[in-house]
């Protein structure tokens, strides 16, 4: 008698879990790389570094530092000076978009519209001599790309590059990338960008001109 009952519940409850579960598969913390076994774990601070970087958000007007600049990023030697809790709204050059692949904070996914887009932001106007160690980056989250689906690289790459551009998102302190960075690891081989500081996750970009 109570079977007829059952069968619409437990239909309910995989219709649950199909809707949400991809959710649960890649928390806000993410995961660490399932290459290195399944005893791995992230240490606090790439979790909560991650959680940062998958914000799903807009700042607020209360919530904008208006002291930070692209130049104080640079000036911050890479000190934690400044505070990844708030928004920015900043002024510079597009020089570059790239796709990024896995990551911790997309628990390694193969699934491409999970990725992220680095956009590099140069403080001076773009010429042949400027380089991706002399720019920001501002990540373009899968998050962004729902308040704005022209955000992928190729189309930045076809109509942004050069453009003078506000672009406004919430600050990042990413650590992780402490040897690509120049202010951080100057001598290296690999670098990457000018600092470790950043936006994640870009929330509106304004062309300029």
């Amino acid at each position: 008698m109570k079977k007829p009952f059952l069968l619409p519940l437990i239909a309910a409850i995989a219709i649950t879990i199909f809707a949400f579960g991809g959710q649960k598969d890649c928390p806000p913390e993410g995961k660490p790389n399932p290459k290195k076994g399944s005893k791995a774990v992230l240490k606090p601070r790439e979790k909560n570094l991650n959680r940062h970087k998958n914000r799903e958000s807009v700042p607020q007007a209360s919530d904008i530092d208006n002291s930070v600049t692209l130049q104080g990023m640079y000036d911050s030697k890479d000190d934690s000076i400044f505070n990844s809790d708030k928004g920015v709204a900043l002024i510079g050059y597009i020089f570059r978009a790239a796709d990024i692949g896995m990551e911790s904070c997309n628990c390694y996914t193969e699934d491409k519209s999970k990725y992220s887009v680095n956009v590099y932001i140069s403080k001076d106007p773009i010429t042949k001599q400027t380089k991706t160690s002399e720019c920001m980056v501002a990540v373009i989250t899968p998050y962004s790309k729902t308040l704005n689906t022209n955000w992928t690289a190729d189309y930045i790459t076809d109509k942004l590059i050069g453009k003078r551009v506000k672009l406004t998102g919430w600050l990042i302190y990413d650590y992780v990338k402490s040897n690509e960075s120049v202010e951080t690891n100057s001598n290296g081989t690999q670098l990457d960008r000018r600092t470790i500081w950043g936006v994640c996750p870009v929330t509106d970009i304004k062309t300029l001109e």
